[in-house]
């Protein structure tokens, strides 16, 4: 992955309405990673290679193109 951290969300759920207005998320699913047990719920997940956003696609572009040429 080429970017920044994630935003950290790993648990899934549903919207459930409390009134025409108002509504709650509850979560009611849980990703876990085989390797480590844990996830990445508030944390996020770390990019393999970190840059600013605004630069991540050239990056990945520019390698792209290198491993191409391998």
């Amino acid at each position: 992955m080429i970017g920044e951290t994630t935003g950290g969300g790993a648990h899934a759920g549903l919207r459930y309405p409390i009134s025409s207005h108002f509504e709650a998320f509850i979560p009611n699913m849980r990703a876990i990673n085989p390797t480590s047990k844990t996830n990445w719920e508030g944390v996020g997940v770390q990019p393999d290679v970190p840059v600013a956003q605004a630069d991540a696609l050239e990056i990945a572009y520019q390698r792209a193109l290198v491993e191409a040429k391998a």
